[in-house]
């Protein structure tokens, strides 16, 4: 089990089978048990997960703590992206209020990233302050869910509008959940890579497809992300927007987050970059071209938004003169960028 350097105020770990023979150890060292001596039957465990990862590891996971008598009890919501709301939250936060979670219980996001911000937005609002483990099954979970500052959930078509300090005790990067990762999916770890690469790194898109190591790799991630931060970390939001608008008009249903933040990339690129990164995309399955909407009525998605966030200035991520720059722009300024980038992936004729 190796310790991963993600810079965050809390233990990030890697390795095969981690989660499955160490988790429960973890908790047992690190619980508030008065006196020390008392029965491992005493701390209460919830576990969050979705309907296909708690089909295919819960028992296995589950088996670590019932040989230690403990007992945990598993929540299965659905792990998309329109299922990140407050009536999932809700029913987590009635179970920890009903079998009365304290300091010394634990709350374990078994997911991806929808699952990830589910867990951690109830463990962040909760009165009773359980303890967070969050062991993320998808590589976007990895490279971005489980090292974020906040935990989001999203307000109808709306994402990301509600949000609180994202706070683990332990993160627990596991490589056996990831050969079960449906290839949908995978867009979204692929896009988050892309993203890092595409600011700090572009040797991280090498070892993309299939890392040697993954601690390695996660590392190197880590690492370009935190020099990212130093410098600005508003460069990390590039792409949002576009990807946000395209997520939610079509109500999280016909693009994966990681498809639209791919778009959106895409979009945002010099123009000397797009062929060659459009060359990767085919490489590795994501969408080059925005289908089945009038451009419009994303640029209009785009507005509602930027408009709802109360602001006069906007700040948005370009390039310009060989770097990735943060320009302060106007609402009709801010749209003259976003009009040129969505022109560039619609589909036709554009109105």
């Amino acid at each position: 089990m190796d310790r991963l350097k993600a810079n965050r105020p809390y233990d990030c770990f890697c390795g095969m089978g981690i989660s499955l023979d160490f988790a429960c150890s973890y908790i047992l060292e690190n619980s508030n048990i008065v006196p020390p001596s008392a029965d491992a039957s005493s701390i209460k465990v919830l576990i969050v997960s979705d309907r296909v990862v708690s089909g295919y590891y819960y028992s296995k996971f589950e088996n670590q703590f019932t040989v230690r008598g403990i007992k945990p009890n598993l929540i299965v919501v659905e792990g998309g992206e329109g299922e990140k709301n407050l009536a999932n939250v809700n029913e987590i936060l009635r179970y920890l209020v009903d079998f009365e979670f304290g300091s010394k219980d634990w709350i374990i996001s078994l997911g991806g990233g929808g699952i990830t911000d589910l867990a951690g937005f109830a463990a962040g609002v909760y009165s009773g302050r359980s303890n967070l483990m969050v062991i993320p099954t998808t590589l976007d979970s990895m490279v971005e869910g489980a090292v974020a500052r906040e935990a989001g959930i999203n307000v109808g078509k709306y994402k990301n509008m509600a949000k609180v300090p994202f706070a683990p005790k332990v993160v627990f990067a596991d490589p056996v959940y990831l050969d079960s990762v449906a290839a949908k999916i995978r867009s979204n770890g692929y896009a988050a890579v892309l993203r890092v690469a595409l600011l700090r790194d572009p040797d991280l898109l090498k070892e993309l497809r299939s890392p040697a190591n993954l601690r390695e790799y996660l590392d190197k991630i880590y690492e370009a992300t935190y020099d990212i931060e130093l410098k600005n970390p508003l460069l990390l939001t590039i792409g949002d927007d576009i990807a946000d608008a395209i997520e939610g008009y079509f109500r999280f249903m016909n693009y994966s987050q990681g498809e639209a933040l791919a778009l959106s990339l895409l979009a945002s690129v010099p123009e000397a970059a797009r062929t060659a990164l459009k060359s990767k995309y085919e490489e590795l399955g994501l969408p080059a071209l925005l289908v089945d909407v009038n451009p419009s009525m994303i640029l209009k998605t785009i507005r509602d938004n930027l408009k709802r966030s109360g602001k006069e200035i906007f700040k948005v991520v370009d390039y310009d003169d060989g770097k990735w720059v943060i320009r302060e722009l106007s609402l009709e300024e801010t749209m003259l960028i976003y009009t040129g980038r969505i022109k560039y992936i619609s589909e036709g004729k554009y109105q």
